[in-house]
């Protein structure tokens, strides 16, 4: 049996450029501010909250709200799992680039 192609192993929530950017930011760090990615990916609120409920509904991020200071902040940052998988579908992509890891 040959082996499976790479590209049935990528993850089709991944690939649209706005949620492939914000898994890129997530990727760099700890954890983000909601209003810092998106300053960086220059989105509106609601094309933000948008993806980021995609993204969590999959389980790949993890949303929190508290206050601060008397204000509302919301944090974002990779799930675990979701790390893992992010990095999966990164190895995924290359090889169907041609690239290797």
């Amino acid at each position: 049996m040959a082996d499976e192609q790479p590209r049935t192993r990528l993850l089709t929530v991944m690939h649209s450029p706005t949620r492939l950017a914000i898994l890129g930011v997530l990727r760099h760090v700890q954890q983000i501010n909601f209003a810092d990615v998106q300053e960086a990916l220059e989105l509106t609120t609601a094309e933000l909250s948008r993806q980021l409920g995609i993204l969590e509904k999959e389980g790949l991020i993890e949303i929190a709200k508290f206050r601060e200071r008397r204000r509302a902040v919301t944090r974002v940052r990779l799930s675990e799992d979701g790390r893992k998988r992010f990095e999966d579908y990164l190895e995924q992509l290359r090889k169907v680039l041609g690239e290797h890891a």
